[in-house]
């Protein structure tokens, strides 16, 4: 708010704003195990080295193979693990053999793990030490570090699969089985019942080759008929590894709308930490039933929306009338510009807010975005982006807005809310001389007004000789005084420029030095009487609201005035100590109390006790 008088104050307009959060699901590859080992092995320590978990971790590794190849020579070099579980320290956690047992090329050692929080992945490396110096480092069938899920509760024990140095035991063929759930994507709307699902990873190339198919035997139901578990299954038969050799895998969608292959994003309670890849053995198995990117199917719930948008700018500038609609589009009908039509009620307190109430059932915090569109002429806002919103996380309604069309707040003030305001202007031609030296005496020279041309404000026609009698000004008679009305459309700001002429020459005063003044009252205003060459730089421009005066008390009142406007009311307060607060007085504002010709307001108030102080406030 601009103030005239004492003190100063301020609106805010507030307003809210949605994030959006778009996950991307895509694979990652494994880059070189060992240097991921001591990258990502370094970041798990650093977070979980305050947990009070503990596991006791046994380690085993078979180097029969490594043996026959002359990769590892028991006589002279030793066999250690080193990872998360210890930080990657060096040269890690050694393990010993046992001469009398079984197979004496089997290395084992059992480590309590307080590194690593319970229900997360461990991950390993395996090294041969010569001299107590790490020499080699085996390589796994998957390209990463060895892992595994660890118990999730405290002081349990894991036993990890024996595993053959650089995974070159004899080969196995087993059956595996793999199972997702995509109920979930397919309430998210995400994934749909024509789309085709894979397991991929590095057992099959980590291609589309190994489909998963539906049985609809074993999907769930809810009461309103939506699935709950939506399982889909495929067991692969052709992967020769040696025994417990690790693969890495992940489930995909295929969209066929052209999204292409949707990868899971796997949490990291059941991901490998170096690739962030789902991962299993080489045995044969029905691999735990998941959820495609470990989301769980959460039920749908039911939100009623309304969407309020006030339209005040759009109809003091005439871009929106009462035979013109406000329709809600957005992706939850498909953007449908006729459909959803939003209403006012013209008898209500606001005329200019239009509403409409949305039932959408979609699942919690699901994003909408729409905007609001004026039709007919389909003009959609002039947003840079969509709005949205997120639904509750639980039944329930609740309301958007009232916003503002095009986020444009009104200025109802400052614009002409009426068709043709019809304007009569003045101007004392008395000793009148033009800057081309005419010397203005009522014979023979017309007078004109420019600047108003077609309706538009701070519009000139071009100056010159012959010009349009629509703005040849007419006489008075018997005074020097010269008038003449015209329309200033609609739309148009109250706040005018314009310019007089002798025989329509640019003559007044100089290049861009015009008249200002304000419409102080609608549908039609009568300025105060201009004096030629008396203007913008000659003289202050009009502002646009104060001079607030006080007269001397009569009959026990006193007089107040002021130059007033539509939108310009008085405020009084007893005091002008700090937190005073100001009393609106809306009864005198200019759409209410009658501004006279020339723009002066006023009232009476009556002498009471005490002080009463007055101020003016209006719009910026």
């Amino acid at each position: 708010m601009r103030l005239r008088g004492i003190g100063t104050s301020a609106t805010l307009l507030a307003t809210t704003q949605y994030v959006t959060i778009q996950n991307n699901m895509n694979r990652k590859l494994s880059a070189k195990a060992i240097q991921r080992g001591l990258c990502v092995g370094a970041l798990l320590l650093s977070a979980a080295a305050a947990s009070a978990s503990s596991t006791l971790l046994t380690f085993q590794i078979d180097m029969t193979e490594a043996i026959s190849n002359s990769i590892f020579d028991p006589a002279i070099q030793t066999i250690a693990v080193r990872g998360t579980f210890d930080g990657w320290a060096t040269p890690g956690f050694g393990l010993t053999n046992n001469p009398s047992g079984a197979n004496t090329n089997l290395y084992t050692g059992v480590f309590n793990d307080t590194t690593d929080a319970n229900g997360a992945v461990t991950a390993w490396q395996i090294v041969i030490l010569t001299n107590g110096v790490i020499d080699t480092y085996s390589s796994q069938n998957d390209g990463d570090n060895y892992c595994a899920a660890l118990p999730t509760n405290s002081g349990a024990s894991l036993v990890t699969p024996s595993e053959f140095w650089d995974d070159d035991g004899p080969l196995v063929t087993n059956s595996i089985t793999f199972q997702v759930d995509m109920a979930q994507q397919l309430q998210l709307g995400t994934f749909s019942t024509s789309d085709s699902v894979f397991c991929q990873g590095s057992f099959e190339g980590w291609n589309d080759s190994f489909q998963l198919t539906n049985n609809p035997a074993l999907n769930v139901t809810n009461g309103q008929g939506i699935p709950t578990s939506l399982p889909y299954q495929g067991t692969y038969t052709t992967w020769s590894a040696d025994a417990n050799a690790e693969a890495e895998f992940k489930y995909v969608y295929n969209n066929e709308t052209g999204g292409g292959d949707q990868y899971e994003n796997v949490s990291a309670a059941n991901a490998d930490p170096d690739s962030h890849n789902r991962f299993f053995i080489n045995k044969t198995q029905v691999l735990p039933l998941v959820f495609y990117s470990d989301q769980p199917f959460v039920p749908p719930i039911t939100n009623v929306i309304t969407f309020e948008v006030d339209m005040s700018a759009q109809i003091e500038v005439g871009a929106f009338t009462t035979n013109d609609s406000v329709i809600l589009a957005g992706n939850f009908n498909d953007w449908n510009t006729t459909a959803q039509i939003m209403s006012n009620n013209p008898a209500g307190g606001t005329p200019n807010i239009y509403s409409t109430a949305l039932t959408n059932v979609n699942p919690p915090g699901t994003q909408l975005q729409f905007k609001f569109v004026i039709q007919p002429g389909k003009v959609y806002e002039n947003l840079a982006n969509n709005r949205t919103l997120n639904l509750l996380e639980t039944n329930g309604s609740f309301t958007f807005g009232p916003v503002y069309f095009n986020d444009q707040p009104p200025e109802p003030f400052d614009f002409v809310s009426v068709t043709n305001c019809m304007v009569t202007f003045t101007v004392n031609m008395t000793n009148a001389v033009g800057t081309d030296g005419v010397v203005f005496d009522g014979s023979g020279y017309p007078v004109y007004l420019n600047g108003l041309n077609g309706g538009i404000n701070n519009n000139f026609w071009t100056w010159g000789a012959l010009q349009p009698t629509t703005y040849e000004m007419t006489n008075i008679p018997g005074t020097d005084l010269y008038s003449i009305t015209l329309p200033v459309n609609q739309g148009q700001n109250m706040d005018l420029l314009y310019k007089y002429s002798i025989n329509g020459i640019d003559d007044e005063a100089g290049f861009a030095d015009n008249h200002e003044r304000w419409i102080r009252s609608l549908p039609n205003y009568t300025m105060p009487v201009d004096i030629f060459g008396s203007q913008g730089t000659n003289t202050q421009s009009e502002i646009a609201f104060g001079d607030l005066a006080i007269a001397q008390a009569t009959n026990n009142q006193i007089h107040v005035a002021w130059l007033g406007r539509d939108g310009v009311h008085l405020q009084t307060a007893s005091t002008l100590n700090p937190g005073t607060v100001w009393t609106n007085q809306y009864l005198t504002d200019g759409t209410n109390l009658l501004v006279a010709p020339g723009g002066m307001a006023g009232t009476n108030y009556p002498v009471g006790q005490g002080n009463l102080f007055y101020r003016l406030i209006g719009p910026e």
